[in-house]
């Protein structure tokens, strides 16, 4: 639990400075414990990987298997822009009910409130019927 709480203060300080974007890994890719070549390798995402990375200068910080740690910048595509976390314009919903409430299912990878966690097969179509 008192490492569980540590990797959100770590994952909230990390997301108020920088911005998030999704990102695919190029290839595989190691999740680092801390950004730089000498952080300890946490495991291996493999190539194709779509991530919600909040990154800052070389190193991008990101949750795989729900495990956080850092990717280096140059071993992802970006896929969608990087947008604000919160303010005007930024669109969250907490689960696919209040996307289908908001007459928004599904949402496609890009558009604003695509998450990740939404997208349960991960195929880019968040809270499509069945999900």
């Amino acid at each position: 639990m008192k490492n569980m709480m540590r990797i959100l203060a770590l994952s909230v300080a990390c997301l108020t400075t920088a911005q998030a974007a999704t990102a695919v890994t190029t290839g595989s890719v190691n999740l680092r414990r801390s950004p730089g070549v000498s952080g300890r390798v946490l495991s291996v995402v493999p190539k194709g990987t779509l991530l919600i990375v909040a990154c800052r200068g070389q190193w991008c910080r990101t949750t795989v298997g729900g495990r956080g740690g850092y990717v280096s910048r140059a071993l992802t595509r970006p896929v969608s822009a990087s947008a604000p976390l919160a303010g005007r314009g930024v669109v969250y919903f907490r689960s696919c009910a209040a996307v289908r409430a908001a007459g928004r299912a599904p949402l496609r990878l890009g558009v604003l409130g695509y998450r990740t966690t939404l997208d349960r097969n991960h195929n880019g179509l968040a809270c499509e019927r069945g999900e």
